[in-house]
């Protein structure tokens, strides 16, 4: 009988030799990260109609996950200590993609005692950054250089996404070494793996292992972590299981908006590894996501909100847009810290050098990727209601 995985395993294979050559390095901890490294590569084959830059990116992309995992596992064997770090009132960003996450996520790094993820560190984490020579890393200048390609290879992403390597960025790149990673289904067409992920990604304990990397980050470089993703919006029982001081932030905005906005983006990404790529398909795609995060947020948000009175802070687009310093403060009041007035001022002057549309403006209509309003006022109705915003 014929294996399913067949020939996907004999890819696997490769790619783990290749990650095992690269590092040196053999042990990669636990095995759990097989079945979902399985999962993808075997969507990918059958459904993402890679092309070759298509395969060639999400090769080094699962490689590189591959060989940060034996990093990391190698720096915990030699470095029991981390697991006692401890991770204090973090704040997470847990709003829908294209609410303005981004914005806040940038304005709140300007403050010197919050702890970001920078793009530099997410994507090369051991040896863990010092504080001494956080500013100089060699590794930041190698990061630098490969974001400088990015127009190349997806010309018109920086009007949609500010990107850099010294600046913050999500942190679904530490699920890329879980191979349990809403990247994968963001930059291809792979419908089954991501219906599975939604399901999966808080059972299989993910939330751990992405807990573990940020001890890591932190043991010599501290700070009050800041973190941004949409999938967190999943994940919000397995913060609160791991922090319960966490300061929870949910963006809000036009729902028509964040619909087409993000489907935009995502063909954006999905043109550059693909030659089919079909409008339609990314606007089911986008539905399904935005059905699994907002059902399992407002579901799991409304059971534990008086658990945790206080920790909850929402902010409307228009108002930060408006006024974003006043979102800011809603934030520091709920953490209980005063918003310096010297952290003020490089907020400001953030905002002034990071105008809204710097890089051009982004354009799109729900139209063009087949999605009725009324589809859309199905699934957001109560959302709506809940936080007083319109559907279109």
């Amino acid at each position: 009988m014929t294996n399913k995985y067949e020939t996907i395993l004999l890819e696997i294979d490769q790619l783990v030799e290749a990650a095992v050559k690269e590092t040196g390095l053999s042990d990669f901890g636990e095995n759990d990260f097989l079945e979902p490294l399985e999962r993808l590569v075997q969507a990918l084959d059958a459904q993402a109609r890679l092309n070759d830059f298509g395969r060639l990116r999400a090769t080094m992309t699962i490689q590189s996950g591959l060989a940060n995992r034996l990093r990391i596992q190698d720096h915990l064997l030699s470095n029991p200590s981390v697991y006692k770090e401890e991770i204090k009132s973090p704040i997470f960003i847990v709003g829908l993609p294209r609410t303005g996450t981004t914005a806040l996520h940038h304005l709140l790094n300007q403050d010197p005692s919050n702890r970001t993820l920078r793009i530099w560190e997410a994507q090369d984490p051991i040896p863990p950054p010092r504080t001494e020579t956080y500013h100089n890393d060699p590794r930041i200048a190698g990061q630098s250089e490969k974001i400088s390609l990015t127009e190349t290879f997806l010309p018109g992403f920086k009007t949609m996404h500010l990107i850099d390597a010294e600046e913050p960025d999500e942190c679904y790149m530490l699920l890329n070494r879980s191979f349990m990673s809403v990247e994968y289904s963001a930059l291809f067409h792979i419908p089954e793996y991501a219906d599975w992920l939604y399901e999966q990604l808080v059972p299989r304990g993910c939330y751990d292992y992405h807990s573990l990397q940020l001890k890591i980050l932190q043991s010599c470089h501290p700070g009050r972590w800041v973190l941004k993703a949409p999938f967190h919006q999943l994940g919000l029982a397995e913060i609160m299981r791991l922090y319960p001081d966490a300061i929870i932030v949910q963006t809000h905005r036009s729902i028509g908006e964040v619909v087409a906005s993000g489907c935009s983006f995502s063909t954006l990404l999905r043109r550059s590894g693909s030659d089919e790529v079909d409008l339609y398909e990314i606007g089911r795609d986008w539905m399904g996501m935005l059905r699994a995060y907002t059902n399992r947020f407002e579901k799991t948000r409304a059971e534990l909100e008086d658990k945790y009175p206080g920790q909850f802070v929402d902010l409307m687009y228009t108002d930060f847009v408006g006024d974003p310093l006043a979102g800011i403060r809603k934030i520091y009041a709920a953490s209980g810290d005063p918003l310096e007035t010297e952290v003020e001022k490089l907020m400001t002057n953030w905002l002034a050098s990071n105008p809204q549309g710097k890089h051009g403006e982004h354009t799109y209509q729900l139209s063009d990727y087949g999605i009725l309003i009324d589809e859309v006022k199905d699934l957001f109705d109560e959302y709506c209601i809940r936080y007083d915003l319109t559907i279109d």
